[in-house]
């Protein structure tokens, strides 16, 4: 019999995931499909207490690979079909007999437990095959094993040293130890409740996984409780006074997909969002419909009054501990308090307590050139009077000039040098305050072109985006791709032309905590 180290059984598994996904990526080259959820068949199979499962969509009628491999061909991928076919050949890979096997719609590889180096898993690797039969033929094969048959409750299974498997049905399932084997064997007749009976697994597979490409879920508390428990706690205590441990420690799931014309990727986690939950509440983004459409790229997140007010009131004694400790100051007043003088105010804080509503960042680049950038700060104020009260404090404090008034369409405009001489200007109106470059407010206050709500580009990738806006980043990833500084090769110049918006979100949506990323490409 052949032998195989632990390390290796590790390593063979990991591999024969890796090498299904690469082999589905490229089959769907040669596929048309039709929109089709995604059934993870694998999933129950897969015993309840598991901690981590990675799943794999292996349809290849789906239409997430369809679109993923129509998106690459946008990007400048030339005869996908030729390269895939000379790849399998060069591996010495017959295509019908080696690969189409494995394609039978998803593939999952799972662990109850790992040691947090992960020389020690407890897990296995299902695959749901086109003939598992014939794709054992390939395992048995490659490897060389010298596989037993041994029976166990009436299920027929193959033994070598260090690697199990067995075929069920459709399924054909490698595990790194008989006890995970029989367990999956013994899941699958019932005897115990599989993945898909886990309610948290459940509410956050039916948030991400209805279509995707790839697919994870983890129980970071479940999977690290040795190691967060080890020496005392000391891990799980540190995440727990860092107040991240209600998401840290949660169930999580993650999803990466395709759409007609964007990649996207998600994550939903079951854990409170906490003191930052002002930050994360759907809306949609007033400040989109100010910014000149030309905006390369724009950061919203809003209620930083609410957040700060919240995050004080659940560690304030924690913050003023660590701010003794590691600073002059001794407490957080007291430093909110020092920053305030150099602003000339009488407290940072009254720059915090005004912003109550959107708070956004805009920039953009009429020139095309990334040092000459027109900049935009804009904030939804709680009080107009108070907050030009502010600005002038401050301005009367920093600025190296006297300050000119003007006006722009009606609105009351200050304009002065800052400390390295460089003009800055700022208004307020309709209930918020914009500062930035002085034609940022002109493009602002007296718009001669379409706002970014407007655009296409923008329109097209908030449609793409999975949920609602909460706090976000937008970018127009042509515009920046185009500028001088971004140093693309030419092979490239295909994916800079395809390009077009990406968002990156975080919300909190349905009571589950979510953030997403979208990136739209262009026909």
């Amino acid at each position: 019999m052949s032998t195989l180290p632990q390390r290796q059984v590790g390593l063979m598994v990991t591999a024969a995931v890796a090498v299904v996904g690469a082999i589905v990526a490229g089959a769907i080259l040669f596929t048309s499909g039709t929109a089709s959820d995604v059934e993870l068949t694998t999933a129950r199979l897969v015993p309840e207490d598991a901690s981590f499962y990675f799943a794999l969509n292996t349809d290849l009628s789906s239409d997430q690979w369809v679109a993923a491999f129509k998106l690459i061909e946008r990007l400048g991928q030339d005869d996908p079909q030729g390269k895939l076919e000379d790849s399998a050949n060069d591996a010495g890979v017959d295509w019908e007999s080696e690969v189409v096997p494995f394609l039978g719609g998803d593939a999952a590889f799972f662990l109850r437990s790992a040691s947090v180096s992960f020389t020690d898993v407890d897990g296995a690797l299902i695959i749901k095959c086109t003939n598992a039969k014939d794709a054992f033929k390939v395992i048995r094969d490659q490897s060389g094993f010298d596989f037993d048959k041994e029976d166990y409750d009436g299920q027929e299974y193959y033994a070598a040293d260090g690697l199990f498997a067995v075929i069920l049905g459709k399924h054909l399932v490698l595990a790194t130890s008989e006890e995970v084997l029989f367990e999956v064997i013994d899941t699958s007749k019932g005897k115990n409740k599989n993945l898909t009976d886990v309610q948290d697994f459940k509410t956050l597979r039916d948030e991400l996984s209805k279509n995707f490409l790839a697919f994870f879920y983890i129980d970071s508390g479940s999977l690290f409780g040795d190691f967060l428990d080890s020496g005392g706690g000391i891990m799980r205590t540190a995440l727990e006074e860092a107040g991240v441990a209600d998401i840290a420690l949660q169930p999580h799931a993650f999803a990466f997909g395709a759409k007609k014309d964007s990649f996207e990727a998600q994550s939903a986690s079951l854990g409170k969002p906490g003191a930052i939950g002002p930050l994360t509440q759907p809306r949609d983004s007033r400040f989109a419909k100010v910014v000149p459409g030309e905006t390369a790229f724009f950061f919203s997140t809003q209620n930083l009054a609410q957040t700060y007010d919240a995050i004080v009131k659940a560690a304030g004694k924690e913050i003023n501990e660590a701010i003794r400790e590691q600073s002059e100051f001794d407490s957080l007043d007291d430093a909110l308090q020092a920053a305030g003088k150099e602003l000339g105010l009488k407290s940072a804080k009254d720059i915090i307590a005004q912003l109550t509503g959107e708070t956004a960042i805009a920039v953009w680049f009429p020139t095309e050139d990334s040092e000459e950038p027109e900049v935009a700060f804009l904030a939804e104020v709680q009080n107009e009077s108070a907050a030009r009260t502010i600005i002038e404090k401050i301005v009367a404090s920093n600025a190296s000039s006297d300050p000119k008034k003007s006006t722009i369409k009606g609105i009351d405009v200050v304009t002065f040098k800052d400390e390295d001489g460089e003009d800055v200007a700022y208004g307020i109106t309709s209930g918020y305050l914009v500062i930035g470059t002085p034609a940022a407010l002109k493009a602002i206050l007296d718009p001669d072109g379409p706002r970014l709500s407007e655009t296409k580009t923008y329109s097209e990738t908030v449609a793409a985006m999975p949920t609602k806006l909460g706090t976000f980043a937008y970018f127009d990833v042509a515009t920046l791709l185009r500028l001088p500084e971004a140093g693309l090769p030419a092979q490239l110049d295909e994916a800079e032309k395809a390009f077009k918006g990406a968002i990156i979100n975080f919300v909190n949506e349905r009571e589950v905590v979510r953030s997403s990323a979208v990136i739209t490409i262009a026909e």
